[in-house]
């Protein structure tokens, strides 16, 4: 019986526009004289479909995958409707919907995932910007067998506290 009704209702439904084409997203840190002279990008899910129901099929999808994107980008979401642009977190935008919890563990995701990139990134700069360590290497000088590092052709050991050179030796 549910099912009769509900095609009805879309039977008799005006087509209207998908619900993801009423959300798009602007940099967060936008001044008022850069909000006057337009002079950045909006984003948007680019859709221009209409249809009987609240979204156009996989639209649900498109629109969740939108909200995780630009909340982890840091980027102010808005929803127009009827001309009026109402800013809010992805979380508050998406409650409306049954897909609100992937939409907060999405970008809590993405922003644990974007601080843990950063995180690697200073670790490789801290590791490169050391001074690198010389590779200990053991060879023979003379009958004795000692343990140094290379310094380009030389082999550089100690002996009783003092650092000496040598070209003639083998490595073991």
């Amino acid at each position: 019986m549910a099912d009769k009704t509900a095609a009805k209702k879309t039977e008799t439904a005006e087509p209207t526009q998908c619900e993801c084409a009423r959300y798009d997203a602007i940099p967060a840190d936008l001044t008022e004289a850069d909000l006057e002279s337009g002079d950045f990008e909006i984003l948007t899910t680019g859709c221009t479909a209409t249809t009987k129901r609240q979204f156009a099929p996989g639209h649900d999808a498109k629109l969740k995958s939108a909200l995780i994107r630009w909340g982890a980008l840091g980027l102010d979401i808005r929803r127009n409707e009827g001309g009026v642009a109402t800013s809010a977190s992805p979380a508050k935008h998406a409650s409306r919907y049954a897909f609100a919890r992937m939409v907060t563990a999405g970008v809590k995701r993405a922003q644990d995932k974007a601080a843990d990139k950063a995180r690697r990134a200073q670790e490789r700069a801290a590791k490169k910007a050391a001074p690198k360590q010389p590779k200990k290497v053991t060879a023979k000088v003379g009958r004795a067998t000692f343990t140094g590092h290379m310094d380009g052709d030389h082999f550089v050991y100690e002996v009783k506290g003092k650092e000496r050179r040598t070209l003639k030796f083998q490595a073991v």
